[in-house]
């Protein structure tokens, strides 16, 4: 089969399975005429049930308030696609449905169409908001005129065969992407956003998430979430950390590596704030919110891990872009402590994680069991914990 014809194919269930999605949105907003907070109060009742058996409690992932809507800054670097995507989707909603259950705030880049990003063109199209504060231009200004790459020159995540500097010098690069950028970022934002934001979509951002970029809204720091190219429910069966975690097509080259996949799985995960520079190994380590369907080549296909990444976009990045246009992202919830979560290594043997686990709807969905593996039975359940 030729790539092209495999990517169309893929592309078909892509938009099946995110009709269900809008279906499924479409019967509470539109037809049931539930609303956020009903949504959310259901939730928590069913969650404080199951707490009782649990010694923790289950707490939203996205707070919900009565007296205004749920709102949502997407961010990125780069190409925007997904971002395109998921803005694309909040048109979609409101084909179906007058009062939006989450409101597209804006657009937050830190590099600019001169360098290649298309953030500025997704705000045009969609009449949003534009948050704008190139990295590179801002170095140059305020660190060194003469850096060719500022990018480089403050990167602190190296691999495992390149040379690590001093924990001095990453903590002064860290301090110059962290404290100094994203505190201007977060001013930039101040200023055009005045509502609170409670969902922050890191759709290709290339820089790490600190509280400062938020430092506004010190009583209410947003939930983010991010959408990995990986299946992050493999780990070490030693260290127990995430076998997969990692940059674009560069975490689905160490699954090819392993050659135990025959799915190439992308992942939805929760991005942790990163306020400490110490806390820089614990790069995609958030909680596991969601698996996708994956993109299975056939078996006379030779595919390069930025082939399957971009099938992978269209299949299991455009799913997760659409959890919150839809409002469905509502459902999930997370304990407030660790508890044991099964995941699994690549040699095939069960591990036991203790983190904080995930719930959606009235299901235990963390590691092996997140949602959307096994998708037709998910959206079943969550029809039937809606509408029992």
């Amino acid at each position: 089969m030729e790539f092209e014809q495999f990517l169309e194919k893929n592309e078909e269930i892509s938009n099946d399975r995110i009709k269900k999605l809008h279906g499924l949105a479409k019967k509470i907003w539109n037809r049931q005429k539930i609303t956020p907070i009903d949504l959310h109060n259901k939730c928590l009742d069913s969650w404080d049930k199951m707490s009782r058996d649990l010694d923790c409690k289950i707490l939203p992932l996205v707070k919900v308030y009565e007296d205004r809507p749920i709102t949502n800054l997407i961010f990125g670097s780069g190409s925007f696609t997904t971002g395109k995507f998921q803005a694309e989707q909040y048109n979609v909603v409101k084909s179906y449905c007058s009062n939006l259950p989450v409101i597209l705030q804006g657009i937050v880049s830190n590099k600019s169409k001169g360098h290649k990003c298309n953030a500025s063109d997704v705000s045009n199209q969609f009449s949003v908001p534009l948050i704008e504060l190139d990295y590179i231009d801002w170095y140059h200004e305020n660190i060194d005129k003469n850096e060719q790459n500022p990018i480089r020159a403050t990167r602190y995540l190296f691999g495992d065969n390149e040379e690590k500097p001093s924990l001095t010098e990453i903590a002064r690069k860290f301090s110059i992407r962290q404290d100094r950028f994203h505190k201007i970022l977060g001013e930039e934002i101040a200023q055009k956003i005045k509502a609170q934001t409670d969902i922050v979509s890191a759709r290709g951002y290339n820089f790490q998430f600190c509280s400062s970029i938020f430092a506004h809204q010190p009583n209410h720091i947003p939930h983010i979430n991010d959408t990995h190219p990986a299946d992050l429910s493999y780990v070490d069966s030693v260290s127990k950390k995430k076998l997969y975690a990692g940059w674009q097509s560069g975490a689905i080259e160490l699954m090819m590596k392993d050659k135990i996949h025959e799915t190439y799985r992308g992942s939805f995960i929760e991005v942790e704030y990163m306020d400490n520079f110490n806390q820089i190994n614990t790069l995609d380590e958030g909680a596991l919110l969601g698996l996708g369907k994956g993109v299975t080549p056939e078996s006379d296909m030779k595919l390069t891990p930025t082939q399957i990444q971009s099938v992978m976009k269209i299949m299991d990045d455009n799913f997760f872009c659409t959890l919150e246009p839809t409002g469905l992202i509502l459902l999930w919830g997370v304990t407030d402590k660790p508890i044991p979560v099964i995941y699994k290594s690549k040699e095939g043997k069960i591990v036991i994680v203790k983190q904080r686990a995930v719930f959606v709807g009235d299901k235990f969905r963390s590691g092996l069991n997140a949602w959307g593996i096994k998708f037709n039975e998910d959206i079943k359940q969550l029809h039937d914990f809606l509408f029992p």
